[in-house]
């Protein structure tokens, strides 16, 4: 991997971490408006994730974890 994995910011990483624990997006979604974070609709999350795996080149929300998992950095 390259330098682009140390560039995710604080919310790409929170919502990487929820993913990892098996979240949904919906319960991700339902976490953030708990917590006041914002943006926190769905939609936000989709495009945060579709733009994730384009830039890591991973197909699947479960190969985007998994190649930033076994790198340590989430």
């Amino acid at each position: 991997m390259n330098n682009k994995i140390t560039k995710l910011s604080d919310f790409e990483k929170l919502i990487l971490d929820k993913l990892k624990m098996g979240r949904t997006q919906d319960e991700i979604s339902k976490y953030l408006v708990a917590e006041n974070i914002k943006p926190s609709h769905i939609r936000s999350i989709e495009g945060k994730i579709r733009n994730l795996k384009k830039r890591f080149e991973a197909r699947t929300t479960i190969s985007l974890v998994y190649k930033l998992s076994k790198n340590g950095f989430i």
